[in-house]
């Protein structure tokens, strides 16, 4: 059976593979380079106040570590082509990982460029413990980098999926993934010159200051939500004896509940 491939509406995406290989060339561009610090600079403070015994980190570079600042001692990188660095090469839309093993999950662009990427966010969803941590860094369609890419669509880089900040929350949403904060960076115009890009800092200070919408990436950082437990005094001279109950953390757990009853 073949899997069906994602689109954007226009074209299909091209293997994972050849992104990969195509994207982490394009991280090493003076306009790459610049984005690679940014996301680097905004995705280590939430990366410090993350806490477990496992991280796994994927992404479509192996330039930079997102993980290094981590205090967790257990930390491996999955690659999803070769000649890039990695504890293993896997499919990520098939983890070879036990359900509910990992407590925090780096996810750098891997939904931009994944052929099944909903598909790829499930199974992250799958591996994290209750309570474990998901951060994800991925291209905002809507900005200036946006812009290029879908006006410019000739390399992999460039005919990546066009996936928004809450598109990718709805779906978070549905694997009862608490989405809590969404940053966004680098909000300047998308230009391969150094001293062109060191001239348009001014849009960066901006675009930070103000907390606009259209910075070219977006940090997305939830929570794996889980049932709380709730103990109810029982009543010994009744003919009935609770003694636990499952309170529903989130909405989506609560009308999963109600639509088994009805």
């Amino acid at each position: 059976m073949t899997k069906k491939s994602y689109s954007r509406g226009r074209a299909e995406i091209p293997p994972f593979a050849k992104s990969c290989a195509a994207v982490a060339h394009w991280f090493t561009s003076p306009l790459g380079q610049e984005i690679l610090s940014q996301q680097l600079a905004l995705a280590q403070p939430f990366v410090e106040r993350m806490f477990g015994y496992h991280l796994m980190q994927a992404g479509v570079t192996s330039a930079v570590d997102f993980s290094a600042c981590s205090r967790i001692n257990h930390r491996f990188r999955l690659s999803g082509c070769a000649g890039q660095e990695g504890a293993a090469l896997v499919e990520f839309e098939q983890l070879p990982l036990p359900s509910e093993s990992i407590d925090v999950v780096l996810l750098h662009h891997l939904l931009d460029f994944a052929q099944q990427p909903h598909q790829v966010l499930r199974e992250a969803a799958r591996v994290l413990i209750p309570g474990g941590h998901l951060l994800l860094i991925g291209f905002n369609p809507f900005s200036l980098l946006g812009l290029s890419r879908l006006l410019f669509a000739r390399s992999a880089y460039q005919r990546g999926n066009q996936l928004r900040a809450a598109r990718i929350a709805d779906w978070m949403h549905l694997l009862d993934l608490q989405a809590s904060t969404l940053e966004r960076g680098f909000f300047r115009l998308p230009l391969q010159q150094r001293d062109l890009l060191a001239k348009t800092s001014w849009m960066e200070r901006l675009g930070a200051r103000w907390h606009l919408p259209w910075g070219g990436f977006y940090i997305i950082v939830a929570r794996k939500e889980v049932a709380r437990m709730r103990a109810i005094k029982i009543n010994w001279r009744g003919e009935q004896k609770p003694s636990l109950t499952a309170v529903p953390s989130s909405s989506r757990v609560a009308a999963r509940r109600h639509h088994r009853k009805r």
